[in-house]
């Protein structure tokens, strides 16, 4: 590889298409971060020049300043085509550069420094002969950018742009929606410019209420920041040479500037395969991956957001479905126990431990997988499978993920007809039941994924072989506890403290659902419900009285205020209510509260109220049988295993 220091100018002023390719990530960089600790870089040595100009010599030395590194490879090019370099690493420091670079040319524009606008054009666009319009670019991002790229070089103009993407307000938002980052990088620089070029003066702002005259250009200010950027921002330029491995020097260099994610190292990686294959990638690109990069997020994620993209939480761990897709991917494919800080590693062992791999066949293999996955992420349906994927994320497992990818995809032609519902009945069953009995998820990584070398192996995926495989571990570890000790649980423990308040209100919704029959009317609720303590947990006389002898003991050495303090958090005194009605009678009395749950809740849960007159520790425990009679019921356990 070659290494050269160079000037800003000199890197733009040649006839030369700097390509990002299509497989690396989209824009990122961000005003905080990004824009002004650049701006306050190349502003603190244009106020060097302006220093020197105006109190020293045009001796007075100014140092350089580098702003890193960008890493080039040669791509060949024919006939009418311009100079082509890809750009391996340094892609959001190049935009951003030309984004700015086209924000001081449109200020300049509205002057009379025709020659300084004519300059700065040359810096952003190859004139002369070329292939394709495109070319005109300097720098030519990767495909999801490519649009607002366009746009924002092309404006012309702040009120140009503005027009072309005003600001959107969903209703009852607060603020506006964002416009796209390559719009807003441009606007900020043509800000930070205007307010350079055109410096404020002291009358400024002082009249309040009266039209303030346009602000002055200032000549010396505009060369000051053109010599600035001509002579002292340099970066260092990396070309590789032939025997030089693309993907070694962009993983070594991914830790500048904004980390990169292991699905940007993966699909770099993969694409890197397909063209040393000779494979079209972009068509690949268009074919299989750019869902991953445009596909819109639900209506609720908020405007120009991407499904692939959003933040999901799953356990300790926090990052993109896409990340969290592939590392149950990679998982389901080799059965290993993975650990998601070393996707990218893994992935890779997984590609590479067979041979050369068909890109095509893999990436079309990833789509069918991530088709049926991103359904769970957002289940929207009502079949068994959806149902399972919302509980799913309330029982916050996922460990699961490998074995459904199994059931859903890979092994769906060996499920007979029919089948696969009481097979997910079956997992939701094993999940529940030892959730409510508290023995833990240690062992659910292994336990899993050797239940995934069971079906791979097998001729036909039965409810069975299911049943057989949840039944074989014993003892707390890995047991699928059977009724007796689900009943027990369920109706002695205080699971509210064991269990976090979303799931218990996972249970109880699932427990209203199975209510439910063809009598009543079906009801959709348009916001969350909370779980309340019908004995409240900070009950006090006179409005809850003691129980009787509240320091005497029952066969188990407790006394009642402790069985109290037991019962108040068992699943016989939870249900749910909305917000509001929970904050309306949460501590108040039951002869209070009974009425208005009646009267307020359309929940099948809470038709026991309507009844029950007083409430008590019997009380608790009777409506607590009733409502396992449904749980049993509605997460079973196999019949010839009790």
């Amino acid at each position: 590889m070659r290494s050269t220091n160079l000037p800003l100018f000199d890197l733009f002023q040649r006839q030369r298409r700097y390509v990002v390719p299509l497989f690396q990530r989209p824009y990122v960089w961000d005003e905080e971060e990004q824009w002004t600790p650049l701006w306050q870089d190349i502003l603190g040595r244009a106020e060097a020049v302006l220093e020197r100009d105006q109190h020293g010599s045009r001796s007075d030395r100014i140092g350089n300043h580098f702003l890193g590194a960008v890493v080039l490879n040669q791509i060949k090019v024919y006939g009418r085509q311009v100079d082509t370099v890809e750009v391996i690493d340094g892609q959001q420091r190049l935009t951003t550069l030309q984004l700015m670079l086209a924000a001081f040319r449109d200020v300049i524009l509205t002057t009379e420094e025709r020659r300084l606008a004519d300059d700065l054009q040359r810096l952003t666009e190859n004139d002369g002969v070329r292939e394709v319009e495109q070319e005109r670019f300097k720098v030519w991002p990767t495909n999801a950018d490519r649009q607002d790229f366009d746009a924002s070089m092309s404006a012309g103009s702040v009120e140009g742009l503005v027009d072309r993407y005003p600001l959107q307000r969903r209703k009852y938002a607060r603020k506006p929606d964002p416009r796209p980052r390559l719009v807003e990088a441009y606007l900020f620089f043509a800000q930070a410019i205007r307010d350079f070029c055109f410096p404020r003066t002291e009358s400024d702002g002082e009249t309040e209420g009266e039209e303030q005259a346009p602000r002055a250009f200032s000549v010396d200010r505009a060369h000051a920041l053109y010599e600035a950027l001509r002579r002292h921002i340099q970066l260092v330029v990396i070309e590789l040479e032939d025997e030089d491995d693309p993907q070694v020097i962009f993983e070594t260099l991914n830790a500048r500037g904004v980390p990169l994610l292991p699905s940007d190292l993966i699909r770099n990686f993969v694409f890197l395969r397909a063209t040393q294959q000779g494979e079209d990638a972009d068509e690949l690109y268009t074919s299989w991956w750019s869902e991953y990069d445009e596909r819109p997020a639900e209506a609720d994620a908020g405007k120009d957001k991407r499904f692939w993209k959003q933040m999901e939480r799953q356990g300790r761990v926090r990052r993109t479905r896409l990340d969290l897709f592939i590392h149950h991917y990679v998982q389901y494919q080799s059965g290993l126990d993975l650990g998601i800080g070393h996707l990218f590693n893994a992935f890779r062992a997984w590609w590479e431990e067979n041979g050369e791999r068909n890109v095509s066949g893999e990436l079309r293999q990833l789509r069918r997988h991530s088709d049926v996955f991103a359904k769970l992420f957002v289940p929207e349906g009502d079949s068994r499978v959806d149902i399972f994927a919302t509980r799913l994320k309330a029982l916050d497992t996922s460990t699961v993920y490998p074995v459904l990818l199994m059931l859903l995809v890979g092994g769906r032609e060996r499920i007979g007809p029919g089948k696969l519902d009481g097979i997910v009945t079956d997992l939701e069953s094993y999940l529940v039941r030892r959730m409510v009995c508290d023995l833990g998820t240690k062992n659910y990584n292994r336990f899993f994924l050797s239940m995934l070398q069971r079906l791979r192996g097998a001729d036909s995926i039965t409810r069975a072989l299911i049943q057989e495989v949840l039944l074989a571990p014993e003892g707390p570890a890995g047991e699928w506890p059977d009724d007796k000790k689900f009943s027990r649980a369920w109706l002695e423990k205080p699971v509210y403290e064991s269990m976090k308040a979303t799931r218990c209100a996972m249970v109880l919704s699932a427990i209203d659902r199975a209510m439910r029959s063809t009598k009543q009317e079906s009801i959709t609720l348009s916001g969350p419900l909370t779980v309340e303590h019908v004995l409240p947990q900070s009950w006090e006389p006179p409005a809850w009285p003691e129980p009787t002898d509240p320091e005497g003991r029952n066969e188990s050495d407790e006394t009642a205020i402790e069985r109290r303090g037991r019962l108040l958090h068992s699943l016989g005194n939870l249900t749910l209510l909305t917000q509001e009605l929970n904050s309306s009678v949460s501590n108040g009395p039951y002869e209070a509260k009974r009425p208005e749950i009646a009267k307020q809740s359309a929940l099948r849960l809470n038709t026991h109220f309507q009844d029950t007159l007083a409430w008590n520790e019997e009380e608790i425990q009777k409506r607590g049988r009733l409502l396992f009679e449904h749980a049993r019921r509605l997460w079973p356990y196999p019949e010839a295993a009790e």
